[in-house]
Formats: structure tokens, sequence, C-alpha cells
């Protein structure tokens, strides 16, 4: 069938059990093709180089028809790939070529170590998915994988150490274990992070915050969004991890027993874990509206938990440092806070329910930790849980926080 095609012609056009042509009349090889399903889309028909009649017709499928394939749309579109054409290209092969090119990438292959492996081996895949996708990609996701060099990882980190030390080891991590997958599967032959060291001066995590500190965080949080106030003030105050939080579901609270119980898949050690909740923590958990019907606490879409920590990190870091200065203006550390990362303010908890007089037993049940300050014999046979004692621990956290 030959006609100009429109957008009232397009809408006209029915499907069939045969696939329908329809080929305009005003450009030569422009066409519309419906498929039985109703599937309706744009395509280009030439032959490519000077062969005339006796070259090998060539397709070229510009979209399905809506939004932003109109008929006007396509009709331009169709006019630039017959003019590439004229120049002698071939554009159905040019894309061909490129989609292969593109199945040779470092980023296509992230994708699929994220869907392959990651998702299913690792409770916090979602961190390696944006560490890769944020910090590996942008820098070498366009070179082909059987091209990447030493060299090339190398300068990655590199830069990344300059600007954040503590970040550029977990994205050296996360990449050697990339390339390590790339080479099990039979991708690479051999992992151009092989012999590298991680980022000198970042393997020791002892970062403990002040007083001051903490009670400049506590304070700046107040001026973050919502969500985003009520994370961080329940980091602080349960010493839990940060994945642990973000993924926190409201079925996870029990109202009743006053306990947040955390399933063994989420936590690191594979144990459920039961954290006691407090008065200010039912406070700042009800703050939060909760989407429908979502499972998440902290969730803007209803489906997900919060991302983006970093980005609402740095502005943590701005306000907290503003306010630990104009307060401690008479004092020698008047200064902005130090690089310090959410997983120090765990730290930072658990350092102080120690000055507090604490148990470190106690403190390592209410952290979840498998061995803790039991070993032997006593470890193998002390299944109390300390309940009731870690809820007296973290009451006088908070109320130590509080103080501040």
């Amino acid at each position: 069938m030959q006609a100009k095609i429109t957008k009232t012609l397009v809408d006209k056009t029915e499907a069939s059990t045969r696939e329908v042509w329809v080929w305009d009349t005003e450009i030569r090889g422009f066409g519309l093709r419906v498929r039985p399903t109703g599937r309706k889309s744009y395509v280009v028909e030439y032959r490519p180089g000077a062969g005339g009649r006796n070259a090998p017709k060539r397709r070229y499928t510009i979209g399905t028809h809506g939004s932003p394939w109109t008929p006007t749309a396509a009709r331009k579109r169709a006019i630039e790939v017959l003019a590439e054409v004229v120049k002698g290209n071939d554009p159905s092969a040019d894309r061909q070529s490129s989609r292969n090119d593109d199945a040779e990438t470092v980023a296509h292959f992230i994708g699929h170590f994220i869907e392959r492996y990651a998702k299913h081996h690792q409770k916090s895949w979602r961190e390696t998915e944006r560490t890769l996708q944020k910090d590996v990609a942008p820098r070498i996701g366009k070179k082909r994988l059987l091209d990447v060099t030493k060299r090339d990882v190398a300068v990655l980190i590199d830069a990344m150490t300059e600007r954040a030390p503590v970040g550029a080891q977990r994205t050296f991590s996360h990449t050697r274990r990339f390339f390590n997958w790339c080479v099990e599967q039979g991708f690479l032959q051999s992992n151009p992070c092989a012999g590298m060291k991680p980022p000198a001066g970042t393997s020791v995590r002892e970062r403990v915050l002040s007083d001051s500190e903490v009670a400049a965080i506590w304070s700046a949080t107040g001026s973050l969004p919502l969500l985003w106030e009520c994370a961080f003030r329940v980091l602080l105050l349960t010493a839990q991890r940060k994945n642990e939080v973000l993924s926190m579901e409201w079925s996870e609270i029990d109202r009743n027993m006053r306990l947040w119980k955390i399933p063994g898949e989420k936590t690191k050690n594979g144990r459920a874990h039961e954290v006691p909740l407090s008065e200010l923590l039912f406070e700042v958990l009800g703050k939060i509206p909760r989407i429908g019907d979502s499972r998440y606490v902290f969730t803007t879409n209803g489906k997900t938990p919060l991302a983006s920590q970093s980005k609402i990190k740095r502005r943590l870091d701005a306000l907290s440092s503003s306010i630990h200065s104009q307060h401690n203006d008479h004092e020698e550390n008047n200064q902005p806070i130090p690089h310090w990362t959410i997983h120090d303010l765990r730290r930072t908890a658990t350092t102080g329910m120690a000055r507090l007089g604490i148990a470190p037993h106690v403190a390592d049940a209410l952290l979840n930790h498998k061995s803790g300050s039991l070993s032997g014999v006593a470890a193998v046979y002390n299944r109390y849980g300390y309940l009731d004692e870690r809820r007296r621990a973290l009451k006088m956290w908070e109320e130590h926080v509080i103080s501040l």
C-alpha cells in the first residue's frame, strides 16, 4: 500500500493476521510497518553504496510509533538516514557495529556483573552498583574490556584518592572484584588489578567523633530533608549499620515489644538481630510519613530505599562544620569537622557507650558481632541475648547525645 504517511493514516491503519506495510508517496523508502500484535513502527529501506538494483536492500528501523516518533519526526529522521546513504554510508551496518562495540565495553560487563552476580551474592549490591556506575563507568566504561590496563585502573584510583581516600579504597575493592568475576566467567585472561595494592592510608578505620562534633552533626541533621534527618539520627542512636537502617521496613518494627527486628538476610553475619527502641527513637520514626503500602520506612518513591547518600552527606558536612565552628569559637577545635564516614557513627556510639561504663559484651551484642568479647567455651555456650542490658545501654547513650 502506498500513501502519504500522516498521523491520521497511522491511527486508522489496523493490524491484520499478517504484517501491513505502508510506503510513503513523498519519500522513497520511508515506510510504516504494522505487526499482527498492533505494534506500529517507522522504517527506511535503501540500497547501500553505488550498487543500484544489484545491491541488496537494507532496512533501518527508526522507532516505534509514539513519543518521540511521530510521523513528522520519523519523516525527518528518514531524510537524515537517506542522506547518509547518498554519502556512501550504510546506517544499518553502522548501527549494528556500534551495538557490537557497546557489547564489548566495560560498562556493558558492569551491567552483567550487577545482574548476574552482585544481586545474588551481595547483600550490599546497591552500594556495589552505585560505586561502579558512579566512579568507574564514567572513566573507563567506554573502553573495551579487553583493552583495560593496570595503568587505567591506577589512574582511576589515584584520581579518587586525592579527593576521597576512603571512597578510593572502596572503589578499588569493587573494581577488583568486578574484574575477578570477568576472569572467572572467561571474559578476561587476567585481572588488571592483579598485583596492585589498595590506596595507602585508608585500610584502618578508627575515626571517633568528639562530643562537640556529635552535637554539631545532630543539630545539622535538623536542616536536612525529613527522611535524611531521621535516618542519620537513627544511625547515631542505634549504632546499627547504614544498609540495615536505610532498608528498614515497617514490618520489622514491633511496637508492642518496642523492638526493631532485623532479619538475618539483611545482617552482615546472616544472624537475625533485635534492636531495642526508646521513646526518642519512636518519636523520630513517628515523624516519617508512610507512602501508600510501601514496605520501606526510608523511601521517597515507595519502591526502593533511600539512595544518593554521598550528596546528602556532603551537605551534612557543610552544615555541621559551620555549626561546629560557631559554637567552638573559643576552643582549639574551632575548625571545620575533619573527614568522617557514616560508619564512624557506629564506632562513635560504641566508644561513647564504653565511656559511659557499658560492658564490652553488651556492646558486642548490641552491634550484633558474631564473636565479640566472648570467646572459647563462653562464646559457644552463652546464648543469653542481653536484651535488657542493651536497652539500658542505648538509653544511656541516647541521654548522653541529648545532653550534648
